[in-house]
């Protein structure tokens, strides 16, 4: 597997600018009245960077907020409750919550395994007759910001949450959560959008792997790679990439992630990625 980042345009010009501040938005926490407001333009000035979609993205069309379980009811994964709040905002309209697009999520289990797959990263699970898990859909599914409630009990504009577990780790990748962001038609199919990921740091991964099963159970407990190493965090995108979280072990976590994009980017017609954004050369395998 590859060990170069997906670098985007975006990526370098953020990279050349400097780190922004760490957070674009106030977060909209749990229990939190009234959704995401909109920003002044100085914030809009750094989106949040575009990385790698990674080779475990299944287009499984799984509306729903609670990602725990297969969607038959089977497969509930263990691990400490993770509720996701993700609020998106359009850079070209002064930052205010963009609605009616769908954000996509995908992460490993506490074993670092992916649901429908017919094989894994190295490091991940633990034995290698876990490694196919072709007919599960677990901790994966879709939200329409603006329109489904999710966790709450109104939808809330620009935003969309989910109930999932705490992700685990592989080798030669920090903990993540995978997230795109596109536009439907109404037939359901992909008009436009992007990817990028969610990190936490080190020192709540470290909380997480050590101090709860059946994290703790694995050997071992940790993989060395840490945000700092990680083949996509780039140093740039640590400010708008690393999620704000509060809670505990016992009653588990909320994470609350800003995402500041053009709207064109997920409005109009063609590829998935950023114009211009590049990508990894022909052939080359993707970080996952």
């Amino acid at each position: 597997m590859s060990t170069e980042a997906h670098i985007t345009r975006r990526q370098a010009v953020k990279a050349a600018a400097g780190a922004g501040a760490v957070y674009l938005i106030a977060p909209a926490l749990p229990g939190a009245v009234g959704g995401v407001t909109a920003l002044a333009a100085s914030a809009c000035a750094t989106p949040t960077p575009e990385l790698t979609e990674g080779p475990y993205w299944v287009n499984t069309m799984l509306r729903r907020s609670n990602v725990v379980a297969n969607s038959h009811g089977s497969g509930h994964q263990a691990g400490v409750s993770l509720h996701l709040y993700i609020n998106v905002v359009d850079s070209s309209n002064g930052c205010r919550p963009l609605d009616g697009v769908a954000v996509d999520i995908w992460h490993a289990n506490a074993h670092g395994l992916y649901s429908d797959e017919s094989s894994q990263a190295a490091g991940g699970g633990t034995s290698s007759s876990l490694g196919d898990t072709i007919a599960d859909n677990w901790l994966r599914g879709y939200q329409i910001t603006g329109k489904d409630r999710g966790l709450r009990q109104r939808a809330v504009h620009g935003q969309v949450s989910f109930k999932t577990i705490w992700p685990g780790w592989y080798t030669g990748r920090a903990i993540h959560i995978h997230v795109r962001v596109r536009k439907l038609s109404h037939g359901g199919a992909t008009i436009a959008g992007y990817t990028t990921q969610i990190f936490f740091t080190d020192a709540q991964n470290d909380r997480v792997l050590t101090g709860a099963a059946p994290y703790n159970t694995r050997s071992p407990q940790r993989d060395p790679t840490t945000n700092k190493n990680d083949t996509v965090l780039a140093a740039a995108s640590v400010a708008t990439n690393l999620a704000k979280v509060k809670g505990s072990l016992k009653r588990g976590f909320s994470a609350t992630f800003n995402i500041v994009l053009d709207n064109a980017e997920v409005d109009a017609t063609g590829s998935l990625g950023r114009p211009n954004s590049g990508g990894p050369p022909p052939g080359a395998a993707s970080p996952a």
